[in-house]
């Protein structure tokens, strides 16, 4: 684990916050692109207009975290080929371009906690895991027709509505700036399902780091 050790204020992109440091432990979360309905999105941003500024960023995404638990949208990762391809995803460039400590895929969104390889920008690393599974995604819906899993008109109708592009284009990242603050954000990351209601305990969730069964 590698923490920051100066105050380097993080840069904006589309009005996120991101950290730009190299060999950084950081927790990531991005989200399907229909999790979230733009109207609602637009309501969120106003109701942490009462916060300070400096805060606002901070509440805003623990407002979205609180939504998109509820499972909006078609919430697709709940499709275990999937789930599956996006945990591939992030073991394919694990010890290349960074160390991955844990990761969780909910049904709409996921988590993920790495240490950064240094030379190696968050950006970067966030949009081959984005592009890795949009390419899979597309052939695996497209094998999953053929099933009798799930109906045509259930997968068409997925494949309809994403076109190609599964994700939102921003992600949201997480400084870790102590041992303490990584046990946190691994709490978080574990609890996440159990939080959804989605399973009792952390370990018997099956598409995360922690899943404890066979």
């Amino acid at each position: 684990m590698s923490f920051p050790r100066n105050n380097k204020e993080p840069y904006k992109r589309r009005d996120v916050p991101h950290w730009d440091y190299s060999h950084a432990t950081q927790h990531i979360s991005f989200r399907l692109s229909d999790s979230l309905p733009q109207k609602q999105l637009e309501t969120l941003k106003k109701q942490v207009e009462e916060y300070p500024p400096l805060k606002r960023n901070y509440y805003l995404h623990r407002e979205i975290e609180e939504w998109i638990n509820r499972g909006v949208g078609s919430c697709i990762l709940r499709i275990p080929e999937l789930a599956q391809c996006v945990i591939e995803a992030f073991n394919s460039l694990n010890e290349e371009r960074y160390h991955l400590f844990h990761w969780v895929v909910m049904p709409n969104h996921v988590h993920v906690l790495i240490n950064e390889f240094p030379q190696n920008p968050l950006g970067d690393i966030i949009n081959s895991w984005k592009h890795y599974t949009s390419r899979r995604f597309d052939v695996i819906l497209n094998n999953l027709k053929s099933s009798n899993r799930y109906s045509n008109d259930y997968i068409e109708n997925i494949i309809n509505t994403f076109q190609g592009h599964y994700w939102i284009i921003d992600y949201w990242d997480v400084l870790i700036r102590s041992r303490r603050h990584f046990r946190l954000e691994s709490n978080y990351i574990a609890n996440n399902p159990v939080k959804a209601g989605l399973v009792e305990k952390p370990e018997d969730y099956p598409w995360s780091s922690f899943y404890k069964g066979s």
